[in-house]
């Protein structure tokens, strides 16, 4: 398989790179982050894919790594996450209103959604500290905070089995939106870190 990065050729150092492919995405990750980039798109004969399924790949005759700079990257996520606070906010507490106003009978829907926005936001926050190296030390109690957040999540799925609809409604008011308030203070941290960082920083 011919490996190109943005268009240009990629030499493995061995053969035996070549047989493995998560150690050749291991060995693009350390070419590219030398110039503060990192990969973005990943097409195998005209095919868009993941990093997994590149790893689980069995042939192809070449493999296209489209790459950004990493403080590109990370700029547009938390940007992304930032606009997408209020939102989140907004739809946890019209699901709240709406339970306690008992007009929402059938809220699976509402609920699997607000927690995939919830995850998203997560992810996105995690990703960032780790493109940035960001030490957990410098984001107060965040491993609190996520575990606080993961006992509320947890606490509305067993209400939410249990069919006790109202007490989702108070986990929601005071078990998540509190801890979301806290992630978007880090997301801000974090925001500020990407638009001051150089290159060179990437690669300490």
């Amino acid at each position: 398989m011919k490996i190109f990065i943005d268009g240009e050729p990629f030499n493995p150092s061995s053969q035996v790179i070549l047989r493995s492919k998560r150690r050749l995405i291991s060995e693009i990750d350390e070419e590219i982050s030398r110039k503060g980039l990192t990969y973005t798109n990943i097409t195998v004969d005209g095919v868009e894919m993941d990093s997994s399924a590149f790893v689980r790949l069995r042939k192809g005759r070449e493999a296209h790594f489209k790459t950004c700079e990493i403080k590109t990257l990370v700029i547009e996520s938390l940007q992304e996450a930032k606009n997408y606070l209020p939102r989140l906010n907004a739809g946890i507490q019209n699901i709240a209103s709406g339970l306690e106003r008992k007009e929402q009978e059938d809220i699976s829907e509402h609920l699997a959604s607000f927690a995939e926005g919830l995850d998203w936001l997560v992810s996105v926050m995690q990703k960032s500290q780790f493109l940035l190296k960001v030490k957990d030390s410098e984001l107060v109690e965040k491993e609190g905070t996520i575990t606080k957040l993961n006992k509320s999540l947890e606490s509305i799925s067993e209400c939410f089995e249990k069919g006790r609809i109202m007490e989702i409604a108070f986990h929601m008011r005071q078990g998540v939106l509190p801890e979301i308030k806290v992630i978007s203070n880090y997301i801000a941290k974090l925001l500020e870190t990407a638009n001051h960082m150089n290159i060179e920083s990437v690669n300490e």
